[in-house]
């Protein structure tokens, strides 16, 4: 009986003692501030309907490359977010329509391309709040459309998987420089 005391009393004082040290371990550094503002990139002037038309052609082409073959819904927006221009091949899945809109929208809101959102959230609980945010979607697909060094619209693409939707995404991105 004195052993199992005497076991228990030691038990305690270990926790006792290592719960002191750790709390007087220092705070962990604060997170970098930087100088300069991330994805500061201006808006120009909006992307036109024939523009865009331009620009989803260039998408299709890359999209139904042999052996791709891809059913997709594209969507171009001005750099409000608002739909400019929107093309969807009738096999393509219902849903990808207002995913489409959705990816452009967030891209020239935010002006950055929405896997940043996706990459954020996949770092941890620290970046949970971004679901919360107005009109955000994390998923890649959604790239904004810079000519001259300015925003004037952006490309949404779904349908696929998310690699294939930033790759035809990006092709939109090419065919507008």
């Amino acid at each position: 009986m004195r052993h199992k005391t005497l076991a228990i009393l030691a038990a305690c004082a270990a926790v006792t003692i290592c719960g002191q040290a750790q709390a007087q371990q220092p705070a962990a550094a604060p997170a970098a501030v930087p100088d300069q503002m991330p994805f500061d990139v201006p808006y120009g002037n909006s992307i036109t309907a024939d523009r865009a038309a331009d620009v989803v052609k260039a998408v299709v082409a890359e999209a139904t490359k042999s052996p791709r073959n891809w059913k997709l819904a594209i969507s171009v927006v001005d750099t409000h977010g608002e739909l400019v221009y929107f093309e969807r091949d009738d096999s393509c899945q219902y849903a990808s329509i207002s995913i489409s809109q959705h990816k452009a929208r967030t891209a020239a809101r935010y002006r950055r391309p929405t896997v940043v959102f996706e990459r954020l959230l996949g770092k941890g609980s620290f970046f949970a709040y971004l679901p919360t945010l107005d009109d955000v979607i994390a998923s890649r697909g959604g790239n904004p459309l810079v000519v001259g060094g300015k925003i004037v619209g952006a490309i949404g693409v779904s349908g696929g998987t998310g690699s294939q939707d930033d790759v035809i995404s990006q092709a939109g991105v090419a065919a507008v420089k």
